[in-house]
């Protein structure tokens, strides 16, 4: 089901094709039938996360295929987001490389590779990283094939970037290998905490599986398992352990369980103020500005603007990777939004498309945010009218 579609027709496509009157769907999910319908008369554009979540469970789908998340890349050579789907799903897995007759690329050489494809991923460039990755995972996979230990790094952290870049162009169930692949990659490697981190991956890929409460417990578990003494504990391994209970916040809060997210987020700010200065340790970032930005994630879900505005304002920028900012901002958005700030919510907004606009694209939640502001607007401003056509082929 092609992205370029409305919501509302995405959803009565889905609904008649398992045969459901708007009555039995929304019966089944759990909602108004009043709000099906207007969402499938394009009435209403939008939806809370929540709602999208009981929808998908409801016809049997990923979120993303409702949210309407779109596969094509920007034109960069060699990019194709099935070519990486390909490299996942590759049969030649279940045996030996079939390049095992060669010598492999030594780790050293490898990793600048690996810090380049997550530099592009950080970067918004999903392009040039889909370019690059299946050579990566290629070579990782053959110097993992002959020496395990020494291969682990490279390879877990190349399944890593391909369940990260398969989320975000909607192929969500290969995501899902990719990154249980990273975990048992992971466990040939001598290093718990970067194993830990690979949890927090597969943790990330079912909260936009819509498997909220899996997700919160598989975070949980896997934080339990490095919990640190904050006054003996190397700052990595706080690090690595602050990032899986953000995760179990934000699934949480995805989950409207305010209360719990709350209290997730209360533990995590007291490791945030160990490790002092925010930092990135295995690719995942952890710190004061960290646990803020999470802060007005998480109060935007639920419907707290001001608090989310308030945590936006202890956010420093300079600490967060180009596409964490954008992702920031439009939380910011969404809340200035909510508060009838409507031109200010569409300046940050059109921040956040202008750090990558291939980013923003492939961003449902900045599609609902701009179907949002859409619907404040009797006139399309430049600014608006240039976030209305970032989703329009």
């Amino acid at each position: 089901m092609h992205g370029s579609t409305t919501l509302g027709k995405r959803l009565r496509t889905l609904r008649l094709e398992r045969g459901y009157s708007q009555q039995e769907l929304a019966n089944r999910a759990g909602l108004s039938v009043d709000l099906l319908s207007l969402l499938e008369r394009d009435v209403r554009e939008s939806m809370s996360w929540a709602s999208m979540v009981k929808l998908a469970r409801a016809l049997d789908v990923d979120p993303g295929v409702i949210a309407g998340k779109k596969p094509a890349l920007e034109r960069v050579p060699g990019a194709a987001v099935l070519t990486v789907r390909d490299a996942v799903l590759n049969p030649s897995l279940l045996g030996i490389h079939p390049d095992h007759d060669r010598e492999p690329a030594a780790a050293s050489d490898l990793w600048p590779l690996l810090e380049r494809a997550y530099g592009a991923y950080f970067g918004g460039e999903f392009g040039v990283l889909a370019a690059d990755l299946p050579n990566l995972i290629n070579e990782a996979r053959l110097l993992h094939a002959t020496d395990p230990q020494a291969g682990a790094p490279t390879l877990a952290h190349a399944w890593q970037l391909a369940a990260c870049l398969l989320v975000h162009t909607g192929r969500d169930d290969a995501a899902a290998i990719a990154a249980e692949r990273a975990i048992n990659t992971a466990k040939d490697g001598d290093d718990r905490y970067r194993l830990a981190t690979l949890y927090g991956t597969y943790s990330w890929v079912m909260l936009h599986q819509g498997r909220l409460h899996e997700a919160e417990q598989l975070a949980v578990t896997a934080a339990e398992e490095i919990e640190p003494s904050m006054s003996k504990s190397p700052p990595q391994q706080i690090t690595a352990w602050g990032g899986l209970i953000l995760n179990a916040a934000v699934a949480s809060g995805g989950r409207a369980d305010g209360d719990r997210a709350e209290e997730y987020l209360r533990i995590a700010s007291a490791g945030a103020v160990r490790v002092g200065a925010d930092r990135h340790d295995y690719w995942v970032s952890f710190g004061p500005s960290h646990v803020a930005v999470q802060t007005t994630h998480i109060m935007t879900a639920l419907n707290k603007p001001d608090r989310a505005l308030k945590a936006a304002a202890q956010v420093n920028r300079n600490v967060l990777f180009k596409v964490q900012y954008g992702r920031h901002l439009l939380n910011e958005s969404r809340a200035l939004l909510d508060r009838r700030r409507t031109e200010q919510a569409i300046e940050v907004a059109a921040h956040a498309h202008d750090i990558s606009p291939e980013w923003f694209r492939h961003q449902g939640f900045a599609q609902t945010l701009t179907a949002d502001i859409a619907e404040r607007k009797a006139r399309l401003s430049g600014p608006l009218r240039t976030l209305v056509q970032a989703f329009q082929d």
